[in-house]
């Protein structure tokens, strides 16, 4: 079930391990003339300012499918916040 690519949620593993194979593929990549390009997204803040509807259909309507969309899909269902004051 799990890839040697997963880092979350596995026993012995951790984000340095994660940022460590990021970061030795990058430049395995650049010691063999490679070109090397990312694009990172901190996802968790962006989910609590919009709503998850209109952000699916954003997605769609840009052209986001299939198993990312599905992916971020199931991350939003179920998925709310609340804020409790005075009780």
């Amino acid at each position: 079930m799990f890839t040697d690519s997963q880092f979350g949620f596995r026993k012995q593993s951790s984000t340095d391990k994660a940022a460590y194979k990021l970061i030795n593929d990058i430049l395995i990549a650049l010691n063999d003339k490679q070109f090397v390009g990312g694009i990172f997204f901190d996802l968790e803040k962006a989910f609590d300012c919009v709503r998850h509807d209109i952000l699916l259909a954003m997605m769609k309507y840009y052209g986001i499918k299939g198993v990312l969309y599905m992916l971020i899909k199931s991350y939003l269902e179920d998925c709310y916040q609340r804020v409790k004051f005075n009780n």
